[in-house]
């Protein structure tokens, strides 16, 4: 049925965003925490660290370094596979779609994202969001109701599906 969303997809993760998490955690493993480690050990050398601000803001940033590869650890031992099940015709995962809302009467472009790439300013859309989940699995010309968590409706009508699979500009958001 269209519009339905499983509790996996609902928190799943697509192949791309596995990616993305894997390419960040071996730039902070091999890039990034190397540098910070050793501009930590050459404020450590400066003596007095109490202080030392140098010192202070490397511990800084290795601390929001690794809870960060915590975070992407996490995610990606923890969340389930996002499986796509949409029809070729049909509003699937990191298509584009154009939609004409009979609320504001203007069209808008979004695209739909996985939870971890969520971006408003860029009008990336979460599938589980009421706009993502009113218009997955649907077609053009179809006019569907969008249900806000106040209870609140109101209906879009999809005016167009661009079937972008290119997810190389969406980042993983921040904890």
């Amino acid at each position: 049925m269209s519009g339905i969303l499983t509790e996996e997809q609902k928190k799943g993760l697509t192949e791309g965003d596995r990616r993305k998490i894997r390419k960040e955690l071996w730039n902070i493993a091999n890039v990034d925490k190397p540098v910070v480690l050793k501009s930590l050990n050459e404020a450590r050398a400066q003596g007095d660290l109490s202080e030392n601000a140098e010192y202070s803001a490397a511990k800084a940033k290795l601390r929001a370094m690794e809870g960060r590869e915590r975070y992407l650890e996490r995610n990606l031992d923890t969340c389930p596979a996002f499986v796509d099940t949409a029809g070729e015709d049909e509003v699937g995962m990191d298509d584009t779609v154009t939609l004409h809302s009979e609320k504001t009467g203007r069209d808008m472009t979004i695209k739909i994202v996985t939870w971890i790439r969520v971006n408003p300013l860029a009008r990336k859309v979460s599938v589980a969001s009421p706009m993502g989940f009113a218009v997955y699995k649907h077609k053009v010309g179809e006019r569907v109701p969008v249900i806000l968590d106040s209870g609140e409706m109101y209906y879009v009508t999809i005016m167009a599906i661009d079937k972008t699979t290119d997810d190389s500009d969406d980042e993983i958001n921040s904890y």
